[in-house]
This record gives structure tokens, sequence and C-alpha cells, in this order.
């Protein structure tokens, strides 16, 4: 029999090709990850910070007949941890697996983590506030990125997602009894939607996996849906796309790989080929220190297969926004009707405006007329706009958070801060002075403008003004989150 080339394959699909890769055995718990990000690893698997808060790393992949370098570049100023990469592909697979999948996760951490499957207990939650707090000031960067919606392979700077998390007063701990909201980048989650874009795992058995072998899992599931062998080139695979130390040699990084090899025969994952008594025997010497290790699909993919098996929400109490409803006083019968009647976006709004009316006292807000939960109904049932005194509330959170990064930045970092904060408020004026933003000044403003008369009429148009300024930088003004742009600063090595 002919063996196949002893590189690594890329995990690039091709345009126009049929991918079945959410057909797997029936799961309780779904992770999805997003395919071009399995090329390499994300973090050295050690875990921790790296100097220059940068990792670096290569893979290559074939275009139109011709092998080609892509260079990674991966800025986490806090560092990853292994538990990072669970957190990440699970909340990927909560937002993707609903019906209609929403790029907001409004939800209270006991649920994301009963979600996640991880236990509770008083230090999971500072585990996973610590962990998105992590991954929200990651920027990722790829001169070679396959984009599944383009189909084109392109130069790409882009983060994950925001977090926001409430606090104990101004600037104390988070509150982990109120809902934690999670906003997803749109170029990312788009990506994650698009056909050929992402991967459907099992998150329980990737839980019970050590780091370096839910790497590998993750990267051969996504091979053997096109061959059930598949041949890695082992100083590939080990530096590059499990994250093991190039400081390493060759023979203990083959020596790491095997464990994380016999944990994929344990479960099924893999399986030997014939002739093969072990790990060992799956190593192909290619010439002095060149190794190509072969992978044969296991019994688990050859189960009998079945749809996706996350549940669609059946229980109303199942779902995220079913908790943080119910601390506002909202039944479960005015639950239903909420759930049955109105948007998840409007719902979701109007939580957020309540919460904070209830737990953070902002200025402007008269008090509750009835309660929060019939504020809140009145809002969602009578579709009104969000109050003045929100905007100016988040506007002023934003801006301690920004003060709060600022001050824990390091010496060196102030001056980019600094230089962000020029561009942004650069790019803001220009696109105010374009004929777009100028028109939706005008707009907006006008409707401010009778508001404002009968609030501040001494100054009611320039207060009209500042109002639709800050509408305009907060929904239609786009600018990249200070890691992103960092990043971009930045040319990656050639």
């Amino acid at each position: 029999m002919p063996m196949p080339m002893p590189h690594a394959t890329s995990g690039t699909p091709e345009p126009g090709t049929d991918h079945q890769r959410y057909r797997l055995p029936g799961i309780t718990r779904e992770g999805i990850a997003q395919l071009s990000l399995l090329e390499t690893a994300l973090w050295p698997l050690r875990g921790g910070t790296v100097e220059g808060g940068t990792f670096e790393t290569a893979y290559t992949f074939a275009d139109q007949g011709r092998s080609r370098e892509a260079r990674v570049s991966v800025y986490s100023p806090h560092g990853l941890q292994s538990v990072d990469e669970y957190v990440l592909w699970g909340l990927l697979g909560i937002c993707l697996s609903r019906k209609q999948p929403e790029p907001t996760l409004l939800a209270t951490p006991y649920w994301i983590i009963k979600r996640l499957g991880m236990s509770l207990g008083g230090c999971q939650y500072d585990q996973l506030r610590a962990s998105l707090e992590r991954l929200a000031a990651v920027a990722y960067q790829n001169t070679a990125f396959y984009n599944p919606v383009t189909q084109q392979h392109e130069r790409l700077t882009l983060h994950f997602f925001s977090s926001f998390l409430p606090t104990r007063g101004r600037g104390g701990p988070v509150d982990a009894e109120r809902a934690w909201r999670i906003e997803w980048s749109p170029m990312f989650f788009s990506m994650c939607q698009a056909t050929g874009g992402s991967l459907l795992f099992d998150l329980d058995l990737y839980r019970q996996l050590s780091p370096g072998a839910r790497r590998l899992f993750l990267k051969l599931k996504d091979r053997f849906w096109r061959s059930k062998r598949v041949f890695l080139n082992v100083d590939d695979l080990t530096i590059h796309g499990l994250g093991f130390s190039a400081d390493r040699p060759l023979k203990k990084r083959k020596f790491d790989l095997t464990a994380c090899i016999r944990e994929l025969l344990e479960q099924g994952i893999i399986e030997l080929g014939r002739g093969q008594n072990g790990p060992q025997d799956l190593f192909l010497k290619r010439g002095k220190g060149l190794y190509v290790v072969q992978f044969f699909q296991g019994p688990y993919f050859r189960q009998p297969l079945a749809g996706r098996t996350v549940a669609r929400q059946q229980k109303v109490g199942d779902d995220p926004l079913y908790q943080p409803l119910q601390a506002i006083g909202v039944d479960e019968a005015g639950i239903r009707r909420l759930f049955k009647q109105h948007s998840r976006g409007l719902i979701q709004r109007w939580i957020r405006i309540t919460d904070a009316a209830m737990h953070e006292k902002p200025r402007g807000f008269p008090g509750f007329r009835s309660s929060p939960a019939a504020f809140l109904i009145d809002g969602i049932q009578n579709e009104r706009m969000p109050p003045d005194w929100i905007f100016a509330h988040e506007k002023e959170a934003k801006r301690r958070q920004w003060e709060a990064e600022r001050a824990a930045g390091a010496v060196g970092e102030q001056g980019l801060r600094d230089r962000y904060a020029a561009e942004r408020s650069a790019a803001l004026q220009a696109f105010l002075h374009s004929p777009e933003g100028r028109a939706q000044c005008a707009a907006y403003g006008q409707g401010f403008l009778e508001f404002y008369r009968l609030r501040e009429p001494q100054r009611c148009h320039q207060a009209a003004r500042e109002a639709a300024v800050a509408k305009i930088e907060r929904e239609e003004f786009s600018f990249p989150d200070f890691s992103v742009w960092l990043l971009s600063q930045r040319e990656p090595a050639a």
C-alpha cells in the first residue's frame, strides 16, 4: 500500500466541499471550536504568561497546489491557562446550539458553570471570572486565515468576545449573584456560524482529557472526517499544533505525545493498526530527527450517528434569562409570556436596565414606582426606548473600567494606551464629519432636541448634540479593542 506524504495535512476546508462535522454519536453537552483556530495551539501548553505577552507560531497549508506558511500571533497580556480553551469552546457551544444563535449571552455564573459541566463551588466562580477576563483580552492574528464566509485565505486580526461582569459597589469584587454578559465579536461569531467554519464535539469527553490530549482530540476529529488514517509530522504537531515547548528535545516531546496518545486510545478515539502492540508503534522514522506519527480512526467514530442532541431549551427554567428575570421578581407564568410574545434582544435590554437600577443606583434614575418587575414588564410590553440615564450610566461604567485597566497596565504600556485613545478619538471625529456621520448626527440630534428643550432649555442644542454623539459612538461607530489594535501595530515575523 502506498504511504501518504509524511507531513501535516491542512485542516483548511476546500471551497465547495460538503461538511458533515455535525454528525457524530449522540452527546449531552456540546462544545464548538472554530476550525481555522485549531491549526495551531492558542498558547503554550504550560500556560501562564510569556515574554512580551505574545505567542508566535505557524503552520503550512496547500494553496492551488503550492505549500504556503501562515504566521499566527496571539496576544494575551494576562496569559492563558488550560481551562480557558474549555471555557471558550463551551461558551460557543452554548450560544450556537440554540435554534436561533445569539451573539450575546446574558446569564448568571451559576447557570454558565452548570451548562459547562464544571463542578460547583466557591472557587469555581473566581475561576470562571478569571478565565473570561483573560479570554476577553486576547487578540488573535493570522497572516493567511481561512475565512469560511468568503472562502478565502485572508490576513486577519480579531478578538473573541467582550465580558461585562457587574461588581459590588464601584470597583468592588465581581458580583456572582447577578447576571454576567458576554458579547461575541460579530466577525468571529459569523465565522463560527458559517458552513465549514466550526467543529462540533463532545464537551464531556473533552473535559476528561488532559490539556495536550484535548488539543490532539480536536485536531484529529477535524481530519478524520476526510480520512480514517491521518499522518502528522511529530516536530510540527508537538510544537505548533499542541504547544509543547520548542526548547524540549524531540525525544521528550515524543514521550509527552505518547502520553496523549494513550489517553485517546483509552477513550476509543483512535486505535492501533494491524500488527501494532502499543503507541510507540504509531511512530515512523523518515530520516535523522524526522518522525511521522500515524493515527487510525477509533471505534468512538463508528457508533450509530445521531443528530445534535443538546436540548433546544425544552424547559423554561433551562433558559439563561430565566434566573435574571426571576431575581428581578417576575414569576414563571410572566417569564413564559415574555418569551412567547417578545424578542430576546428586547428582554435582554430591559434586564440590563432593571438590574442596573436595582443594584447600582445610577444617577438620574427616579426610583421604581411600583416594583422592579413591573418596571421591566412595562418597558418590554410597551417597547419603550431605554431611559437616558442608562446611557450615561453605561458610559461612566466603561470609563471606570478603562481607568482600572489603565492603572493595572505596565508602565511601558501607558504610552500605547494614550496613543490608542488619541487614535480612537480622531477616528470618531473623522466619522462624525463624514457624510454618513453628519446625517446620523442630525437625525439623532433632532430627536433629542425636543426632550432637552423641556429638560435643559438653556443648553438644549448642545445637550442634544452630546446625546446624539454618545449614541453614535455607542451604536454606529466601530473601532477595535485595545488588544486587537495593539496586535495590529506589530508586523509578524516573515
